[in-house]
């Protein structure tokens, strides 16, 4: 009888034991990492080139993100100490050179990164989500707007908490979720063209 009431106890203190009970304050490194599942996405291309992607970090809030403890109301800070600018740029043109875009010539590729926001639910795991949101337009040599939309893009994972990877798998897929949405869109295949002149 005893052993049989001792299980359940056991079982409980050992859930109990594997709560995070607190939250610290985390700085996410990001360097975009090319997924194979995000190749030949967009299908065929009338036009496949833009001169250049440039990219502006529009936003207010630098802050990368909060951590939160599940059903406490303790959070932290998410910060990063990278490029912002330059990791846009570079996921960008990673998923454009998987779905046969090349940089080069042709129209200008300007994005103004709006906001970038990611959450992590802690409890014994981690749940992860990302959202990214970037102001894009296509401009040709001469000036001419020939396309301008805001692109967006989510990101989830689960796993440990805390984990720098998770951190970086998550904001990896938001970014090329909005750049594949981009891509996508006939208004910009078409504009690939128009603007190419």
């Amino acid at each position: 009888m005893k052993n049989k009431m001792l299980l359940p106890v056991t079982g409980t203190l050992l859930l109990s034991a594997c709560a995070v009970t607190h939250v610290d304050p985390l700085t996410v490194p990001l360097n975009y990492t090319t997924d194979n599942r995000n190749a030949a996405q967009v299908g065929s291309l009338a036009c496949s080139s833009v001169g250049s992607v440039q990219v502006s970090d529009a936003r207010t809030d630098k802050t990368l993100g909060t951590r939160l403890l599940e059903n406490k109301p303790l959070t932290a800070k998410v910060t990063t100490n990278s490029d912002v600018s330059q990791y846009v740029q570079s996921g960008v043109q990673a998923v454009m050179a998987q779905n046969g875009l090349t940089v080069g010539k042709g129209p200008t590729l300007n994005l103004a990164l709006n906001s970038l926001n990611t959450t992590e639910t802690v409890w014994h795991r981690a749940g992860y989500d990302a959202h990214i949101a970037l102001a894009a337009k296509l401009t040709s040599a001469s000036g001419k707007v020939c396309w301008n939309e805001t692109i967006q893009g989510r990101g989830g994972n689960y796993g440990y908490s805390g984990s720098i990877q998770n951190y970086q798998q998550t904001v990896d897929e938001a970014l090329a979720n909005a750049t594949l949405s981009m891509l996508q869109a006939q208004a910009f295949k078409d504009a690939l063209c128009q603007c190419a002149n």
